[in-house]
């Protein structure tokens, strides 16, 4: 990734896991269509961040906090 890319990860991971589910939808469904990806794939990833969603608001599955996420991403 690059340093653009990076920041606004970082930033998005910040957000609560309700309004990082919402994030990831829209950019999905941004993609969706534009003839870059195969649609049947697109829409099983909007199928899939909304299964997850469902979970976090059910209290089913537990997001990673900010400091969490940028600990993750920075031993990649």
């Amino acid at each position: 990734m690059n340093d653009r890319v990076d920041h606004v990860l970082l930033q998005a991971m910040t957000l609560a896991p309700e309004e990082r589910s919402l994030i990831a939808l829209s950019l999905l469904d941004s993609i969706q269509g534009s003839g870059d990806t195969d649609d049947a794939v697109v829409a099983s990833w909007v199928a899939e961040a909304h299964t997850r969603h469902q979970a976090l608001v059910a209290g089913h599955a537990q997001g990673l906090t900010g400091e969490e996420f940028r600990a993750w991403f920075k031993s990649l």
